[in-house]
């Protein structure tokens, strides 16, 4: 007989398998608190990537500005894109606090005003008018959820969505400096968790499909498929 087959199953790896079932269900919420008391993220990040990616997901729109500076006159980087994307959801931000009751009104006046920053910044590099034109009707709109595109939207999601359009941007121009593939840190990916539990639930009905054979249980024959 085969001797007895350990597996060991690394703790990290399985918060990896639930935050990428949480990131592609738009779980962001969840998604940003299991990061924040686990101290792990699903994916495969240079340090500087990450340190970017923190920027954005705490909404520090201008300190993410500051920190790609450096690659500014590099000839694959976009600035121009890159700052759009991130003004336009400090934009979407700034709508929310303005339009939502909450305890930011107390500062109208500096939200009112970063508005109108934005708003100047976003007419010189929007890729059309029309996306400017669209941007700037917003701002009569009673709240942001009353927009079609905005019903079910949230500051977690949004920063989420705001660093995925830019992390290829900057991705190939911040490389990691874990040189062997074997030190990279393993992530999950096309959709993990859902595999392991078809896989598991598939291996509990054929035991209890053999089971029912061994003992001629003409009604649990069909138990697995019926299932």
């Amino acid at each position: 007989m085969p001797g007895a087959m350990h597996i060991t199953v690394n703790e990290k790896d399985v918060i990896k398998v639930v935050l990428e079932f949480l990131e592609t269900r738009s779980l962001h919420i969840a998604q940003l608190a299991l990061e924040r008391e686990t101290g792990i993220i699903n994916g495969d990040f240079s340090d500087d990537v990450l340190f970017l990616r923190q920027l954005v997901l705490d909404g520090q729109w201008d300190s993410a500005l500051d920190f790609v500076e450096p690659l500014r006159n590099l000839p694959d980087f976009d600035l121009r894109t890159f700052r759009y994307y991130i003004t336009k959801y400090k934009y979407f931000e700034l709508l929310c606090i303005k339009q939502e009751p909450g305890p930011m009104h107390d500062n109208d006046f500096t939200v009112e005003v970063e508005l109108v920053e934005c708003l100047k910044d976003l007419e010189h590099i929007c890729p059309t008018s029309e996306d400017f034109h669209a941007l700037c009707a917003l701002l009569t709109l009673p709240k942001l959820s009353d927009h079609v595109d905005f019903k079910n939207w949230n500051p977690s999601s949004a920063r989420v969505e705001c660093f995925r359009k830019i992390e290829p941007m900057v991705t190939p121009l911040l490389p990691s400096t874990v040189r062997n593939a074997d030190q990279a840190p393993s992530h999950s990916l096309n959709d993990r968790l859902m595999q392991l539990v078809v896989k598991g639930t598939m291996y509990e009905g054929c035991v209890d499909y053999c089971q029912a054979q061994a003992v001629n249980d003409q009604k649990g024959k069909y138990f697995f498929v019926n299932d």
